[in-house]
């Protein structure tokens, strides 16, 4: 029963990522992704009675969950600015992120079961990797050369698209590098570089930048034990980043005066704002966005304003703090204060340190302690990512600090196991 609770899991994992509803219509009223999480939970619990186990496993991420789940609670009913106290899209985020994640690390009970959610989560993008490929091919694009993304929420848009792409670009060459068989290493190794393509074909800077973070970690570390794979991969960027489109390029060439706009640096010398360019104007907005939450979050810093506010109620004296903000702390700050951006900045931390302990402490366990490295590079994708994108408390994010919990547990237990079994012998 409990093999079948941890299969429905993976299935509810499967229809967030891909969610088919989106384009075979006919899904929608059957549920599929809340009908596969109620049958995992069902399963969980006749297990867990079965069994005489504890329901949930009260490790560092699931209380981070719970304490989300109380603060937003409270900044849904007491926000200084909230709307209703009904039930909105924000609060679905939190609250279904957060028990996915709890369900995540009480039923991740051993070191394959965190392969398999891992495992399952890099399949699930195949379906990301054909719509970008195949929508690339079409030239179907957003806005000038920019590649639209494929219909699953958090890649919708070309900044989503390439921000996803970076988060499991670690995970493909993790899987290249694991791969026992030739022709999988080289699947692996193309599931990678068709997401750098796509990246490059978003015309998404948050992408590029967040591309150039994780190569700063991944470069030493794969130029020590996977030199050649290395330089072919430079050899095929180096092909596949003049064959991006002229504007996606010309957007790459204004990332260092965007991010002087986005310090304030870019409007010097310049009068109105119709004398900037479009991107440098993009990025004054962001930081405007940017410096008025940060204010609004500092008149209630505590809690917030509210999970969904009402911006007519502040759009007089921050009229750049409502609506969508490109920062994800600062969306958690908006809505929780000081305690959401900490809780934020948690889940992120957590897996990250998660990582390292794992690399740590599964000395003698390759698999495993390249498996920590890909928490950690995944971690350094969020952070930088996620500082530019406005969706925090993404699935992705709360899957992996539910993993990175129950790991470094199971690491712990598996070399007890193994330290017994050695002394005995």
């Amino acid at each position: 029963m409990s093999l079948w609770a941890f299969r429905f899991l993976l299935w509810y994992i499967c229809v967030l990522l891909v969610q088919p509803q989106n384009r075979f219509t006919f899904l929608w009223p059957l549920r599929i992704a809340n009908l596969s999480f109620l049958i995992a939970t069902g399963l969980h619990i006749l297990s867990c009675l079965e069994a005489q186990k504890p329901l949930l496993r009260l490790g560092p991420a699931t209380l981070m969950a719970f304490a989300l789940l109380f603060f937003a609670t409270l900044s849904q009913h007491f926000g200084v600015y909230q709307i209703s106290p009904a039930w909105n899209t924000y609060l679905d985020i939190i609250v279904k992120n957060s028990l996915l994640l709890i369900m995540v690390e009480v039923m991740v009970t051993s070191i394959q079961r965190v392969w398999a959610v891992q495992i399952t989560s890099l399949f699930c993008t195949l379906w990301w990797i054909k719509g970008g490929l195949r929508l690339s091919a079409m030239g179907a694009t957003y806005s000038g050369d920019r590649l639209m993304g494929a219909a699953v929420s958090m890649i919708e848009n070309p900044n989503g698209f390439a921000y996803m792409m970076c988060v499991f670009l670690p995970l493909y060459l993790y899987a290249y590098q694991q791969a026992r068989h030739k022709w999988e290493k080289w699947f692996f190794l193309a599931c990678a570089l068709a997401a750098v393509w796509i990246i490059f074909e978003t015309g998404s800077r948050t992408g590029l930048v967040t591309l150039i973070a994780i190569g700063v970690f991944l470069v030493p570390y794969y130029g020590r034990k996977h030199f050649r794979a290395l330089l072919l991969i430079t050899a095929v960027l180096v092909v596949m980043f003049p064959m991006t489109g002229e504007k996606n390029r010309e957007r790459f060439r204004t990332i260092p005066q965007s991010i002087a706009a986005f310090f304030g640096g870019a409007s010097k010398g310049k009068e109105p704002m119709t004398m900037m360019t479009q991107d440098e104007q993009s990025a004054e907005e962001r930081s405007e966005k940017n410096k008025h939450t940060w204010a609004l979050i500092k008149e209630n810093l505590l809690f917030g304003v509210g999970i969904n506010p009402d911006s007519s109620k502040y759009v007089d004296r921050y009229p750049m703090a409502s609506g969508q903000v490109h920062c994800e702390i600062l969306m958690a700050g908006r809505q929780m204060g000081i305690i959401g951006m900490g809780l934020y900045s948690g889940f992120i931390i957590l897996i990250f340190i998660q990582g390292w302990r794992i690399r740590k402490q599964a000395v003698g366990w390759p698999a495993l302690r390249d498996l920590g490295w890909t928490f950690q590079l995944q971690a350094v994708a969020f952070a930088v990512g996620g500082s530019f994108s406005p969706g925090p408390w993404n699935p992705v994010m709360m899957i992996l600090a539910g993993l990175s919990s129950a790991m470094i547990r199971l690491v712990h237990e598996e070399r007890v196991d193994l330290l017994a079994s050695t002394t005995a012998a």
